[in-house]
């Protein structure tokens, strides 16, 4: 963020200087069936980025026809939530396939939709970005 300066001109670089406001590697909670690879979030005005990195070493999730048994991947550390009316949707994919999630006001994340069966040893990416409500 720029440190104002008496004397200092606005530009527009000095408007747009892109700097995050909080970020945060840790907090996430890992449920059953996976591991935690890598946690990242960031928090920039009203807007945050999640991106959750696992590895999957539970029993085989069936998809059919790109449905599967909603499946609890962990939940996101409290301040890092939704905070709207609803859970807010994301993407996910391991580079061969790839689904969707919802992540809940609750942290909950869930994983919902697959386009292929999710097997042991599968690392799974999952990415959202969403507006939190002051």
């Amino acid at each position: 963020m720029t440190a104002w300066l008496a004397g200092m001109r606005i530009t527009a670089d000095r408007l747009n200087d892109y700097s995050l406001d909080d970020e945060t590697t840790s907090g996430f909670v890992i449920g059953t069936g996976w591991t935690l690879n890598n946690f990242w979030a960031n928090r920039q005005g009203g807007t945050v980025e999640m991106n959750i990195y696992v590895n999957r070493i539970g029993a085989t999730i069936t998809a059919t026809t790109g449905n599967i048994t909603d499946t609890l991947i962990g939940t996101a550390p409290a301040g890092w939530r939704p905070n709207s009316a609803s859970t807010v949707n994301g993407a996910w994919d391991d580079g061969t396939s790839f689904g969707g999630f919802v992540l809940g006001t609750d942290g909950v994340c869930t994983i919902r939709t697959a386009s292929s069966d999710i097997v042991a040893g599968r690392n799974l990416r999952l990415h959202v970005v969403f507006n939190k409500e002051p």
